[in-house]
């Protein structure tokens, strides 16, 4: 069955009947974070090795699920990277009575996705998905959460906010901390707050690699994503910001008329790009036009989704995207 986004946390605090839950879709971050608030909710903690286990493959679940426990008390058993291997060892366990919590941890399963299907149908089983905030969303949320924390925020700055960060609920989470160490309780954020506040993340090995890919840096760009995935970055969240750059690119780009300057379009730009942004931003102009831009966000889009499919190895895919992106750059500025 599903669970609805409304009854999430109350369901992630008593999943009631339900002993095979499915936490599954593209925000890993979020789908481990709920997958251990669910374990903590059931047995309290994760220390204790004869009532908790942890797997990163199928092959044991039966076995571990239907384990007695030998010192009392509920157990819950932890599937991570669940996925079409497991089918068979879940409907196995739908067949017997264990009360064992077991918790799938799933990628971004399609609906054409067996386990998710089996999740959905299964009434003695709970489906839950973890979509990263969508940008149209992104400042909507920000407000509400800093609100709620008693930090008020100018919307050109929440626009500005969600323009420059990432969907996923470890960043929003990050960068609301953030925001409100810098505003203090009872305090209200503008533009300059927010770009201040936040503009240590135009430093990161992710921004980096993104502004080396638009400037046709190839050397830089590879450098740089070296340096993002070893922090832990994701290839989808990397994706989504250069989506945003392109997107931000494109509409500059199309504001440059005979008689305008590239100078001109982005003082115009609303929200203002940031002022450490602009000489980057000033030469991927210079480099890109609408046409090429287009089908770099193109590229982008593919990509997006190509390293969403558990097939794809999304670090290399995303990686061989940036780079032809680069290169086109570099050669565009050699003409």
């Amino acid at each position: 069955m599903k669970i609805d986004a409304g009854r999430v946390e109350a369901f992630l605090k008593n999943p009631g009947t339900a002993n095979i839950v499915l936490i599954y879709g593209p925000d890993a971050g979020l789908v481990a974070e709920r997958a251990l608030t669910l374990v903590k909710a059931v047995i309290g903690n994760t220390d204790d090795a004869f009532n908790y286990a942890e797997l990163s493959e199928p092959s044991r679940l039966l076995e571990e699920a239907t384990a007695a426990s030998l010192m009392g008390g509920r157990r819950a058993v932890r599937l991570r990277d669940a996925g079409e291997s497991a089918v068979k060892q879940v409907e196995a366990l739908l067949k017997t009575s264990s009360d064992t919590l077991v918790v799938l941890e799933g990628g971004d399963l399609t609906p054409k996705s067996k386990l998710r299907a089996l999740a959905e149908k299964s009434p003695t089983m709970a489906c839950i998905a973890c979509y990263a905030v969508d940008a149209a969303r992104l400042p909507r949320v920000l407000s509400e959460r800093l609100r709620a924390l008693g930090v008020g925020i100018d919307t050109d700055a929440a626009a500005w906010a969600g323009l420059n960060m990432a969907g996923e609920e470890g960043v929003i989470r990050q960068n609301v901390e953030l925001l409100y160490l810098y505003a203090g309780e009872g305090g209200r954020l503008s533009l300059a707050d927010v770009q201040a506040a936040l503009a240590d993340g135009g430093e990161t090995s992710m921004q980096d690699a993104i502004d080396a890919t638009l400037t046709g840096d190839t050397a830089g760009t590879d450098r740089a994503l070296a340096l993002a995935f070893d922090a832990g970055e994701s290839p989808v969240a990397v994706v989504r910001i250069l989506l945003g750059e392109l997107m931000r690119l494109r509409v500059m780009a199309a504001q440059i008329s005979p008689g305008s300057s590239i100078s001109d379009a982005v003082s115009a730009m609303r929200p203002p790009v940031f002022f450490k942004r602009v000489p980057v931003v000033t030469k991927a102009l210079g480099l890109w036009s609408v046409a090429a831009l287009t089908e770099a966000i193109k590229a982008a889009l593919t990509a997006e989704a190509a390293c969403k499919t558990t097939h794809v190895p999304d670090t290399a895919y995303c990686r061989q995207m940036m780079l032809g992106l680069a290169s086109r750059a570099r050669n565009a500025g050699r003409r």
